[in-house]
This record gives structure tokens, C-alpha cells and sequence, in this order.
């Protein structure tokens, strides 16, 4: 390959395929850390539609690895083939996550049923000594947004419930086993779902500003990628 404009083209594929290996490599800490942070606490309801995400977002990460290892292989060695095949996978999964957009769309209307059943699971399942998941999740909610329960401390006073409830504004998450024990200027009176249901949407639309981010810098791949093929197979048809 002759010419300094191609040698630029070169190795600007080269710097932008190791970011992009980078990148895949931090998607599969990150999914991983979703998967094992959040693994005990969307077990229930519709909450595995919530840690699925993780699944995709590990799954994204060893493609976008195996691609940015291809992509730098490539450049470095100005092999069309490796080069070609770059281009097609990304163009494909550039396609795949565009089908996945419009799914986070059409779930992001549906946030507030998974998040109320979600919550559900884990209020009827809190006393249960083999689901600790489900305390967990509810804990963490209660002492995170100041809140109990999903709707107020009623929750935990339905007849499929236990009247015992950890709700109690002082001394972190303290028990509080009547009314009498737990009046109302001690407890809190708002209940978690709306808390939840706003931090679900906000990390929808933080993964949606990453995933239009990404896919420019997709676009820009595809683009390098093509220049080089044809700067490599004009390469070969001179010689």
C-alpha cells in the first residue's frame, strides 16, 4: 500500500479497533459486575427482563472483543479478507443493535408493570428464609429512596404477608413488628415503586445515549474498514 493518506487510513483502523477492544473488554466487566451486583435482586416478577440486560451487554462485549482483535489483525497486516469480514460482522451487529433500540423502546413504555411486578415478587417472598434475594432488593430500596414498601408500610400488612416490616427511619433498616411499635412519625410513609420506576427509566435513557454514541462510532469503523479494502485490493490489482 503506497501513499501517506493510506498509511493514515491504516493505522487511524488500527487506533480506533484497539479502542473498540477496549471497549468490548469493558462491557464484559461491567455486564458481569450487573450479573453479580444485581443477580439476587431481579429474581423476581419481571425482573429477569431487567438482569437480561446484563446477559446482552456480556454478549456484546466478547463479539466487540473478537472483533476489535479482527479489526486490528487486519490493518496491521492489510489483509482484505480479515479486513472484509471486520466490516460485514460490524455492519451486522450496527443492525442488530439498532432491532435492540427499538426493543428498549417498546419496553421503556412497559417499565413501571415490570417494576411493580418486580416488586411484588419480592414483597410476598421477603420472609422467605430460602429467597434472600428478595430481602435484598427491598432493603436496598427502602434505605436508598427513604421509602417502604411498594405502595407504603401497608404492604406488609396484606393478609399474604407477615405484619412485621423494616421501614423505620432511624438506625438504618430497623424492625418494626406493629404500629404500636412503629407509629407513623418513625417509619416511612411513602412507598418505593415511584423511586424505582424513575431510576429504572433514567438508566434506560443513559443506555440509550450510550448505545446512539456507539453506534456512530460503528458507523466510523465500517467507514475506515472500506477505505482500507479498497486501498488493499487496488494494491493487489497494481501488482
Amino acid at each position: 500500500m503506497d501513499g501517506s493518506c493510506n498509511k493514515c487510513i491504516k493505522y487511524l483502523m488500527f487506533i480506533f479497533n484497539f479502542i473498540f477492544w477496549l471497549s468490548g473488554l469493558a462491557l464484559i466487566i461491567i455486564g458481569s459486575y450487573m450479573k453479580t451486583r444485581y443477580g439476587d435482586y431481579l429474581s423476581y416478577g419481571d425482573g429477569y427482563k431487567f438482569l437480561s440486560v446484563s446477559v446482552f451487554v456480556i454478549v456484546l462485549g466478547v463479539i466487540i472483543f473478537i472483533l476489535g482483535f479482527l479489526g486490528c489483525c487486519g490493518a496491521i497486516k492489510e489483509n482484505y479478507c480479515m479486513i472484509t469480514t471486520f466490516a460485514i460482522l460490524m455492519s451486522i451487529i450496527l443492525i442488530l443493535q439498532i432491532a435492540a433500540g427499538v426493543l428498549g423502546f417498546v419496553y421503556k413504555g412497559k417499565v413501571e408493570t415490570i417494576v411493580e411486578n418486580t416488586l411484588n415478587g419480592a414483597v410476598q417472598k421477603y420472609f422467605d428464609d430460602s429467597q434472600p434475594g428478595a430481602k435484598t432488593l427491598l432493603d436496598w430500596a427502602q434505605q436508598k429512596f427513604e421509602c417502604c414498601g411498594i405502595k407504603g408500610p401497608g404492604d406488609y400488612r396484606q393478609p399474604s404477608t407477615t405484619s412485621s416490616y423494616y421501614c423505620a427511619k432511624s438506625g438504618g433498616v430497623a424492625s418494626c413488628y406493629s404500629d404500636n411499635k412503629c407509629g407513623s412519625g418513625v417509619q416511612y410513609g411513602e412507598g418505593c415503586e415511584q423511586s424505582v420506576i424513575d431510576i429504572a427509566k433514567n438508566n434506560m435513557l443513559l443506555c440509550g445515549a450510550f448505545a446512539i454514541a456507539f453506534a456512530l462510532i460503528q458507523i466510523l469503523g465500517v467507514t475506515f474498514a472500506c477505505c482500507l479494502m479498497k486501498s488493499v485490493r487496488n494494491s493487489y490489482e497494481t501488482v
